[in-house]
């Protein structure tokens, strides 16, 4: 009876000190939540004004001497809704979809007097660098050639930090404006660029930099299949 006893203590204990953590993760989780889905939805529609060059308000703080931008929530979905069209491609099968791969299955139009300037789309595949098992979510927009990228924005990303995590940079994301997708974007190591297709890879990060070029060229491939589809 008291090895019955004693067993059944061992049980609860063990089962108290499991739901503990168990319950308390599960609050945060309801808590963070709503809050990472509104940053997504930020970083996106932030992301799509910014490729379009689409002024929204911002405001500035001082915080101990440096001065902090902070962008208006509220504001950036109303210029978003007022300027960004949104519309839906149909469910097509295509064939040469990378295993892995998530379709961006809608289309970010950007209208000026009328006239298009530009269609973007997200383009999500798992990862190269230090965290294989996650996505690398990017924002791929392209001019009314369909052909000319207007910019790229990395929406998600679990690269190693200070090697594929400086895909985020200023200064690599901006090569790609211009550029032309055909026959296929490529990142080139040690040395000048001299096609319109060409930007350099980020140094030090082989993997990433190609998956970059590899997610880039089959999310057109397909999105031009796509739109041939709609057509």
């Amino acid at each position: 009876m008291n090895e019955f006893k004693l067993f059944l203590t061992r049980v609860l204990s063990i089962s108290l000190i499991t739901a503990i953590p168990c319950t308390i993760l599960l609050a945060l989780y309801f808590v963070t939540a709503p809050r990472i889905a509104e940053y997504h939805e930020i970083k996106l529609k932030k992301s799509v004004l910014d490729i379009f060059s689409i002024p929204y308000r911002t405001e500035e703080k001082q915080f101990f001497g440096f001065k902090l931008k902070k962008i208006d929530k509220k504001d950036i979905r109303k210029v978003f809704e007022k300027n960004i069209t949104i519309d839906t491609l149909p469910e097509t099968p295509i064939a040469e979809q990378p295993e892995g791969s998530k379709k961006g299955k809608e289309l970010f139009r950007y209208y000026k007097d009328e006239k298009l300037q530009g269609i973007g789309f997200i383009a999500t595949r798992l990862g190269y660098g230090f965290n294989k098992a996650a996505d690398i979510s990017l924002f791929i927009c392209v001019g009314p050639d369909l052909e000319t990228v207007k910019g790229i924005e990395v929406l998600d990303h679990t690269e190693t930090p200070g090697l594929g995590g400086r895909m985020t940079e200023e200064g690599f994301m901006k090569q790609f404006a211009g550029k032309k997708l055909k026959p296929g974007l490529s990142l080139v190591r040690g040395r000048e660029t001299v096609g319109q297709n060409e930007v350099h890879a980020i140094t030090g990060a082989s993997y990433t930099s190609k998956g970059i070029e590899n997610i880039i060229n089959e999310a057109m491939e397909i999105f031009w299949q796509e739109m041939e589809v709609k057509r």
